[in-house]
């Protein structure tokens, strides 16, 4: 029988735990004719998800390193956009906190192979905490409260048979991407998440598929368990569920975008009359950002503190607990430990007949100290009762007034705010609207690509831009090849993806000249580089630009990630890398590392032309790339004079998969032969930059020791790693020795001119 291949998608984000659980899992699934490749993509976790995956699952599990925290967004795009470029039948999405069933696999693929209309098809989704309980067969649009209605949730005990009444499967408008088979080509053809960060990103990837006429279908045979929302559920994903939803109705269902205003206004004013203003606070940031076309992670700070157990309760008091307020063991224990450790009395929740006396009594004395209750539904009729009233969101406490005058403030902001956004939404011209709105800024974005003699890379790196979300864009590519291949390439992707392409062929390999033959052909006020050895995600441009709208007209240059595609694990490259004036580079920090843009510096922020973009008008300004950097330094030379020139580099968390390939300047990634460019230009990097900057025989020995390290060593290791002849050895310290003479006296002469 015939082998489905299925590529397994995973994203996590400091949840090693529970991968390794669903990774036991995925072990014990019934498999006949199946095989499996398991990706995890890490969002860039800080609980050594990584390395401990290397490390015990290195045989069984590829990970995918974001380099920053995407959310699942993010992660499920960036694992889409590299699978589906791989021979696979379907793609398997799973939340990393889902337990399976062993049959849950062979039910899905049945569905698939059995029913050439279904395109995705999700699990019965169930409570992990009350495994009999359903979480969600699929979901409908609920027309009547513009939001969704959750199909078969939270009934229990019911028959596979109930619900499937006949029928092979139970067609939805929507499957959760907690368990969800993919189509590969519907990838190809579709693209990957919208950048919500979190939350409905796998709604409006459903009705996409839906609108271009799939079947969406839950096959229930196929059971997952998943952490349930009533146990993990946060104030701040207010903010997302509110702004996404608008996001996904302003493409799909514009008649449902204002009606979802109106739903919300009442219960965000309940928020506000009960004093959880932080609540309705967080919603209606929500639909600020959705007017202001903001996408992906929030950028705004939530507006509220949580406290710890321990610092709200300090004394002996009387305290009121919500019953099953508390999600785990340890917070329980840790009210007990209160209990014992301060002397609390708590105070029962009174009956009818006494609430009555007591919230009169309350105007005057209030006989609860402190009042814990739940954010989400609280016992409000104790709120009155309490000096001191804490909502529970699940990480802390957050403490509110009670107090008519607080209380009536907060409603009227509510009432205010609420009543500007459906104004404001109304005011929109959703007929116009384009289909994203990913930022206020929509310039036109020349993508250029030079190459030299690899029309094979070059054919993919073009049919990757088919799948660019942002569609203001023109492409441009710069031939150094000696044949007419490139050529034909072009002329060959772009007439049969309708894809323009300007190319233009140059004489001399060297990757400055052609990155500025390509600017001066550029007609964008942004142009965007990556190598003809690469491929960007859908979301590339998007990500850049929305960089360039957060800052202001000082950002000058914006690049990202980089993945090597070629080494096992797929490590970084490149992420937020700075420089020095020596060129010593530091290429991978953390995301929340600090920035690098004092135009006097010593380090200073730096871009890896694979994944860098910059604003035509200042590179004019600055005269472009300098063309004595034939291949190396190229970019970091311009990113260090943009600096210098009082402009700013910035970076976006967007991850280009490089897969280095052979040319004229390497054999492989360890095998260089292009020691002279990398001996010249270190050398002539240093004494135009760094020669100053210091006493002479420092700098002598910092760039000594600088060319031993990057050069000479390098070329030693290639006689023990390749077996490289003697011969061959030896002409490469040659090629070093006559690089830093040419460097060093143009250098020289440089600063001589100036």
């Amino acid at each position: 029988m015939e082998v489905t291949k299925i590529a397994i998608i995973i994203v996590t984000w400091n949840k090693i735990k529970q991968v390794c659980l669903l990774l036991k899992d995925l072990n014990e699934l019934e498999l006949l004719n199946i095989d499996l490749d398991i990706y995890v993509v890490d969002n860039a976790s800080t609980d050594g998800t990584q390395s401990y995956l290397e490390e015990y699952y290195s045989d069984q599990v590829k990970v995918l390193q974001t380099g920053s925290n995407l959310g699942g967004s993010g992660g499920f795009s960036c694992g889409l956009q590299f699978v589906s470029k791989l021979d696979y039948n379907y793609i398997w999405l799973l939340d990393d906190d889902v337990r399976l069933d062993s049959l849950a696999l062979v039910a899905l693929i049945n569905t698939l192979q059995n029913y050439e209309e279904v395109g995705v098809v999700g699990s019965q989704i169930r409570k992990l905490q009350k495994p009999n309980a359903i979480q969600e067969i699929g979901s409908f649009i609920n027309n009547k409260k513009a939001h969704l209605k959750i199909n078969f949730g939270n009934q229990v005990n019911i028959s596979t048979e109930e619900i499937l009444q006949g029928k092979p499967y139970v067609n939805v408008d929507i499957c959760a991407a907690a368990s969800l088979l993919i189509r590969c080509k519907i990838v190809q053809n579709m693209g990957v998440f919208e950048d919500y960060f979190l939350h409905f990103d796998d709604v409006e990837w459903c009705l996409r598929v839906k609108q271009a006429g799939w079947v969406i279908a839950v096959n229930p045979h196929s059971i997952v368990w998943h952490d349930s929302p009533d146990f993990k559920s946060r104030p701040w994903m207010n903010y997302y569920d509110e702004r996404n939803l608008c996001y996904c109705w302003q493409k799909h269902r514009p008649e449902l975008l204002l009606k979802r205003v109106v739903v919300s206004f009442p219960r965000l004013v309940y928020y506000a009359a009960t004093g959880r203003y932080f609540l309705a606070e967080i919603s209606i940031a929500g639909f600020q950002d959705f007017i202001n076309g903001v996408q992906g992670k929030m950028l705004r700070k939530i507006n509220y503190t949580e406290y710890t157990l321990e610092e709200i309760v300090h004394k002996p008091a009387k305290v009121f607990v919500q019953s099953s307020i508390y999600q785990d063991e340890f917070q329980s224990q840790n009210l007990k430990k209160i209990e014992v450790d301060k002397k609390v009395t708590f105070w029962p929740s009174p009956n009818k007949f006494s609430r009555i006396w007591l919230w009169i009594i309350a105007w005057f004395w209030k006989p609860i100290d402190i009042a814990i209750v739940t954010y989400q539904h609280p016992t409000l009729e104790v709120l009155n009762l309490a000096k001191w009233v804490y909502y529970f969101t699940g990480n802390g406490y957050v403490p509110v007034v009670i107090n008519p005058l607080v209380l009536t403030k907060a409603v009227i902001k509510t009432s205010n705010q609420m009543w500007q956004i459906y104004w404001q939404i109304r005011n929109l011209k959703l007929s116009s609207m384009p289909e994203i709105m990913p930022t206020p800024l929509s310039p036109l974005v020349s993508i250029i690509i030079c190459t030299s003699n690899r029309p094979n890379c070059l054919e993919k790196a073009l049919q990757s831009l088919e799948l660019i979300r942002y569609q203001n864009f023109e492409v441009i590519v710069i031939d150094a090849s000696s044949t007419n291949q490139t050529i034909e390439i072009v002329n060959q992707v772009s007439s049969k993806n309708n894809l323009k392409i300007n190319c233009l062929q140059v004489e001399p390999k060297n990757i400055s000249y052609s990155r500025n033959m390509g600017i001066k052909l550029a007609t964008g006020s942004i142009v965007a580089f990556f190598d003809d050895d690469a491929i960007p995600p859908s979301e590339w441009i998007e990500k850049l630009l929305d960089i360039y709208a957060l800052h202001d007209e000082k950002c000058a240059a914006v690049g990202g990630t980089v993945r090597d595609l070629t080494r096992p694990g797929y490590p970084l490259q490149f992420q937020r890398g700075i420089t020095n004036l020596f060129s010593e580079t530091i290429a991978i920090r953390s995301a929340d590392a600090t920035n690098y843009n004092q135009a006097n510096g010593l380090w200073f922020n730096g871009l890896m032309g694979t994944n860098c973009s910059f604003r035509k008008d200042i590179l004019e300004k600055i005269n472009g790339y300098d063309e004595f950097f034939d291949y190396f330094l190229d970019e970091t030379d311009v990113c260090l004079r943009l600096i210098q020139a009082g402009y700013e580099v910035h970076y976006a968390d967007v991850v280009i998969d490089h897969y280095p390939q052979p040319s004229h300047n390497r054999i492989d990634q360890k095998h260089l032969t292009c020691w002279y460019s990398l001996a010249k230009n270190t050398t002539y990097f240093a004494i135009k930059h760094g020669l100053t900057r210091g006493l002479f025989p420092i700098f002598v020995t910092r760039l000594f020791l600088l060319i031993t390290y990057r050069c000479w060593l390098r070329i030693i290791r290639l006689k023990f790693t390749h077996h490289i002849p003697n011969s061959v050895l030896i002409k490469y310290i040659q090629q070093t020795i006559e690089g830093i003479r040419i460097g060093w006296k143009s250098g020289m002469d440089l600063h001589q001119v100036n």
